[in-house]
C-alpha cells in the first residue's frame, strides 16, 4: 500500500497563497503598465497628425487673402478641434475606468481660460446664428490655482453640449463665486440653453457612457455619448456635483460648484467688454513679439511639426534652427548658442528625455543651462508632472496652441532681445502694416515695444527732438523708481511708495507707455487705500514691466546713438561702392575675426563696411551683427555673417 501524501500546513499553505498573490499582482500592475503605455501612445500618434492639420491650418487662415478659402480653414479648425475633443474623452475615459486619473493643479489666469473656452465654440454660435450671452462675475480674482486642464474639459463639454441642442435662441455662460475659507473660493458655473430640453425620464441616460437621448431629440453631431459621463466623474473628483434642470422643448442648466485657491486678488474686470473686443479681431492675427537677436532650436522627429512650428513663428522674426532627432540635437549645440530648445518627447534612438539629460551632462555646452520646453502630443494626465521631474522648464502639448506659443516664448527669452506688441490702441485703431508705413523705421521699432508713439508725441507738442530726450529721461528714472518702490514696500510705507508710483504714472503717460502708467494707476490706487496685501502681490507684475521696458529701451537708444554717428558720417562722407567679390571677401575676413573673438577688430570691419553702398538687408545684417558683437555674443555675429556667406 503507497505512502499517503503528506497533505501541507496551514503555514505552507498560506505561503502558497502568498506566492500566488504576488504572481497575481505582479501580473495586474505589468498589464497597468502597458495600458498606461498604450493610452500615452494612442495619444502621442493621434494628436501628432492632428498637430500638422490644424498647425498648416492656422497658416491658411494667417496667410490666405480669399474669405472663401478662409471660410473653409475656419470649418476644418473647428472639425479638428471636435476630434481633439473625442480623443481626450476617450483617453480620459479609460483612465478613469482604470481609476488612474489625477487632477493636476497649477495656476491659472480666469480671462485666459474663459478666452479658450468661448473661442472653441464661437464657429459653432456663428453657423447655428446663437446669440451667446456672458454673465461673469466682474469682481472673481483673476489667478487661481487648480486642474485648469479638466476644468476647461468640463466647461467645454457643457457648453458643446448647449449648442448642439440648441437650434435657436442663445447660450448663455454664468461664472460666480463667493468666499470658502482662507485663500479658497467656490466657483459657481452655469451652463443655460434655449434648446430642445431633456424629458425627465432621460435625465438619468446622459450621464451614463455610451447611453443618448432618444434619437428622436438626438443632435445630428451627436458623437461617443461620453461627454457628460466624463464630466460629471471630474466634477465629482474635484468635490463638487453636477446638477441638471431642464423642461422639454424649452432648455437646460448645467450647473457645478467647485473650491479653487486664490493666487491673485486682482478682479477680472468686465471681461464680457474685453472678450466682445477680441472677438472682433480673432481672425486677424499679429504676433505678440518680435526677436531677431532670438535664438531658439526645435528638435522633432516629423518634418511637417517641425514645418508647423517654423510657421507659427514666422512673424516672430526669431532665427529659428531645426533638428530631427536628439543626436543632431547634441551636435547643433556644441556649435551654436540658444536662448530656448523645444523638444519632442517621443523621437526613436534618442527620446526627447534622454536628450535633455544629454545637454545637461554635456562639457563646455553653451545651452547647458538653457530652458527647454517640452513640445509634445502626450496629453494623458500627470504628462506635465513627468515632465518637469525630468528637468524640463515648461511643457506645451500638440496641436500646438499658437497663442500659448508664444506668451512661452515671451516668459523664457531673455527680455532685452523681445519686442513686445501688445500696443492694443494703435492695433486696433490702425493696424499693424498701416502703422508701420506711417511711422519711421526707428518709431516703429518704440510702437513695437509698447509705446503709443501719438500720445508721446501730443504731450511732447509734435517735437520729436523733445520726445527723444523724454525718453531718454525716462530711461533712467526706471531703475531708480523700481529700486524705490522695492525699498517702500519691503518696509510696508504704502504713503511713500504710493508718491513714487504716482510719479511714476504721469512719466510713463508723457512718453505713451500707456500699459505701464495703467499698472502704476491700479497699484496707486491700492496703495492709496492702504492695502499692503494686495500691493505686495501685485507689485511684481510692474516690476517685470518695468524691467523689460529698461531693457528694451537701452537696446532702442544705443541704436539711436548709432544711427546719429552713422548719420553725421554720410553727411560728410560720399557713399561709397564695392564690387560682390570685394564685399565677399570683406565678409569673409569679418567672420574670420569673429571666429578668433576679436571684438575690437570686428567692430572696426563693420563699422568700415557699413560705409559702402548696400541693400537693406545687408545693412541690417550689419547692424544685427554690431549689437551682437557689442555684447559679445561673437558665436550669433558669426552666425549673421555666415547666414549671407
Amino acid at each position: 500500500m503507497g505512502q499517503e501524501a503528506k497533505k501541507p500546513t496551514v503555514k505552507e499553505q498560506l505561503q502558497q497563497k502568498n506566492v500566488e498573490l504576488e504572481a497575481a499582482l505582479g501580473a495586474a500592475e505589468k498589464a497597468e503598465g502597458a495600458r498606461d503605455i498604450f493610452l500615452a501612445n494612442m495619444s502621442h500618434e493621434l494628436r501628432t497628425p492632428i498637430n500638422t492639420i490644424l498647425g498648416l491650418n492656422e497658416l491658411i487662415i494667417r496667410e490666405s487673402q480669399e474669405e472663401a478659402i478662409k471660410e473653409y480653414a475656419r470649418d476644418i479648425r473647428q472639425a479638428g478641434n471636435i476630434l481633439l475633443t473625442l480623443v481626450s474623452d476617450i483617453l480620459d475615459f479609460s483612465k478613469l475606468e482604470a481609476d488612474k486619473l489625477q487632477l493636476n493643479e497649477g495656476i491659472y489666469d480666469v480671462s485666459s481660460l474663459l478666452n479658450d473656452l468661448i473661442n472653441s465654440i464661437s464657429v459653432q454660435l456663428r453657423k447655428k446664428k446663437l446669440d451667446l450671452q456672458l454673465n461673469i462675475a466682474q469682481d472673481i480674482p483673476y489667478k487661481l490655482q487648480g486642474d485648469e486642464i479638466h476644468i476647461r474639459q468640463i466647461i467645454s463639454n457643457l457648453l458643446s453640449n448647449a449648442v448642439k441642442y440648441t437650434q435657436k435662441g442663445r447660450v448663455t455662460l454664468y461664472l460666480a463665486w463667493k468666499e470658502a475659507g482662507e485663500d479658497e473660493i467656490e466657483l459657481d458655473v452655469i451652463v443655460k440653453d434655449t434648446g430642445i430640453g431633456i424629458k425627465e425620464e432621460d435625465i438619468p441616460k446622459i450621464f451614463k457612457a455610451f447611453q443618448r437621448m432618444d434619437s428622436a431629440v438626438r443632435s445630428k453631431d451627436d458623437r461617443t455619448g461620453l461627454g457628460l459621463a466624463i464630466t460629471k466623474r471630474l466634477v465629482e473628483m474635484m468635490g463638487g456635483e453636477l446638477s441638471v434642470q431642464s423642461v422639454y422643448g424649452k432648455g437646460s442648466a448645467f450647473s457645478f460648484k467647485i473650491r479653487q485657491k486664490v493666487m491673485d486678488r486682482a478682479p477680472l474686470g468686465n471681461f464680457e467688454k474685453q472678450y466682445r473686443e477680441s472677438l472682433r479681431s480673432i481672425e486677424d492675427y499679429h504676433e505678440k513679439f518680435i526677436a531677431p537677436m532670438g535664438r531658439i532650436l526645435i528638435v522633432d522627429d516629423n518634418s511637417m511639426n517641425l514645418a508647423v512650428a517654423q510657421g507659427l513663428l514666422k512673424g516672430t522674426r526669431l532665427q529659428i534652427d531645426v533638428a530631427s532627432s536628439g543626436e543632431e540635437c547634441l551636435e547643433l549645440i556644441k556649435r551654436k548658442t540658444y536662448h530656448v530648445i523645444c523638444m519632442d518627447h517621443m523621437m526613436p534612438v534618442m527620446d526627447g528625455v534622454q536628450t535633455l539629460h544629454a545637454i545637461r551632462a554635456l562639457e563646455g555646452n553653451p545651452s547647458r543651462d538653457i530652458p527647454v520646453i517640452a513640445l509634445t502630443a502626450n496629453a494623458v494626465a500627470g504628462a506635465r508632472e513627468l515632465y518637469l521631474k525630468e528637468g524640463f522648464q515648461d511643457y506645451l502639448t500638440k496641436p500646438i496652441d499658437a497663442d500659448k506659443f508664444e506668451n512661452m516664448l515671451i516668459e523664457y527669452l531673455p527680455s532685452n532681445v523681445v519686442y513686445l506688441t501688445h500696443n492694443r490702441e494703435i492695433n486696433d485703431a490702425y493696424g499693424v502694416e498701416e502703422v508701420a508705413n506711417e511711422l519711421s523705421i526707428r518709431e516703429s521699432q518704440l510702437y513695437l515695444m509698447g509705446f503709443n508713439i501719438r500720445n508721446g508725441l501730443k504731450y511732447m507738442g509734435g517735437d520729436k527732438a523733445l520726445y527723444g530726450k523724454v525718453l531718454q529721461d525716462f530711461h533712467s528714472i526706471l531703475q531708480e523708481k523700481e529700486e524705490a518702490l522695492k525699498d517702500f514696500l519691503k518696509k510696508g510705507d504704502m504713503p511713500g511708495y504710493m508718491i513714487i508710483v504716482h510719479s511714476l504714472k504721469g512719466n510713463a503717460r508723457n512718453v505713451g507707455a500707456d500699459d505701464l502708467a495703467d499698472e502704476a494707476f491700479e497699484l496707486e490706487k491700492m496703495a492709496k487705500a492702504g492695502q499692503l496685501e494686495d500691493v505686495t502681490v501685485r507689485s511684481p507684475i510692474l516690476f517685470s514691466m518695468m524691467s523689460a521696458m529698461r531693457n528694451s529701451l537701452k537696446i532702442y537708444l544705443d541704436d539711436e546713438e548709432k544711427q546719429e554717428v552713422r548719420n553725421e558720417t554720410q553727411e560728410v562722407t560720399e557713399i561709397e561702392k564695392i564690387t560682390e567679390d570685394d564685399w565677399r571677401m570683406a565678409l569673409h575676413e569679418l567672420a574670420d575675426r569673429l571666429d578668433d573673438f576679436d571684438g575690437e577688430t570686428a567692430l572696426y570691419k563693420i563699422r568700415e563696411l557699413k560705409r559702402y553702398e548696400r541693400p537693406e538687408s545687408d545693412q541690417k545684417m550689419l547692424r544685427l551683427c554690431e549689437k551682437a558683437v557689442k555684447d559679445f555674443a561673437y558665436d550669433i555675429a558669426l552666425e549673421v555673417v555666415n547666414a549671407v556667406l
